[in-house]
């Protein structure tokens, strides 16, 4: 394998274990880490016209089920684009869709939303184009388009931005803005030339990953609930003055990010009532080192 290659899964490893071991938000770690990979590609690409090593060593290519040596690259190729639109449009619809879904449902739950649907989103591609296919592919697209199935089955009725073109709209109802996004990729999955990852759109990746993904959010246990419940149960935590202020904020709070914020700051001045220790927010749970945990949505 060439050094680039090598540096960069030496790079996706480490990335993903840290952001395990620290519980560094997810979504965002995985935007840097594609960012870095797309940054290390185009300089082991530098000065020449065709796709780097770490593109074609870390992509995957449909023969590849034939080969357990090469399975690795069923998780690689979701952190290594074909060029910079390409990675900059996976990254952002991970920045729009990715951070909110994790910011609800929590990091484990998301990184299953997120690489199961990829897995299968590839598995479906593969499928298309033939198990005994060489054509690389390259991209987040299904994992991504999982997180947006995910999203639009538990949360249909929450607002998000959109982009229209050039226009963008700041709060847009999910089920248009990923509605719409579906509608434009099973259009032309059915209207359009198939392309391939290096050069066209993969439409089966983008369907499979979709509905994984909202095959995914059905499983996941306690988040098939898609409204924000009004009333938070904090009650019993809010054992100070400055507690039960917050709290009231939280419940008289419509707006949903500064619900958050308050909700956070209750979090990080409230003890758990079992062992006592500082608990923390994981999506909508808090959460304690000793097992106990309270459902805040």
């Amino acid at each position: 394998m060439d050094l680039y290659s090598l540096v960069g899964l030496g790079t996706i490893v480490a990335v993903l274990l840290l952001t395990y071991l620290k519980r560094y938000p997810l979504a965002q770690m995985l935007v840097l880490l594609n960012l870095g990979i797309f940054l290390l590609s185009t300089i082991a690409a530098w000065g020449s016209p065709y796709l780097s090593e770490v593109q074609r060593e870390l992509g995957f290519r449909p023969y590849y089920f034939g080969e357990p040596a090469q399975w690795f690259t069923a998780i690689t190729h979701m952190f290594v684009h074909a060029d910079l639109l390409h990675v900059l449009f996976n990254m952002l619809f991970l920045l729009l869709i990715g951070v909110p879904l994790e910011e609800r449902i929590g990091r484990r739950n998301f990184a299953l939303c997120f690489f199961i649907p990829g897995l299968l989103a590839l598995a479906l591609e593969a499928t298309v184009r033939g198990f005994g296919s060489g054509i690389l592919i390259l991209g987040a697209s299904g994992a991504v388009a999982g997180t947006m199935g995910a999203l639009l089955f538990l949360y249909p009725k929450d607002e998000i931005p959109m982009f229209l073109g050039f226009i963008f709209l700041p709060r847009v109802p999910v089920w248009i803005s990923v509605g719409a996004w579906f509608a434009i990729q099973a259009v032309s999955a059915f209207t359009l030339p198939s392309g391939i990852a290096s050069g066209g759109v993969a439409y089966a990746a983008h369907i499979g990953g979709f509905v994984a993904g909202m095959a995914v959010a059905f499983l996941l246990p306690g988040e098939r609930g898609t409204e924000v419940e009004d009333e938070v149960d904090l009650q019993d935590l809010a054992i100070t003055e400055e507690l039960r202020e917050v709290l009231s904020r939280i419940e008289g709070e419509t707006e949903p990010d500064v619900r958050q914020a308050w909700l956070e700051r209750f979090v990080e001045r409230s003890a758990c009532p079992v062992c006592g220790s500082r608990p923390r927010l994981e999506g909508n749970r808090i959460k304690c080192a000793c097992g106990w945990e309270r459902s805040v949505r």
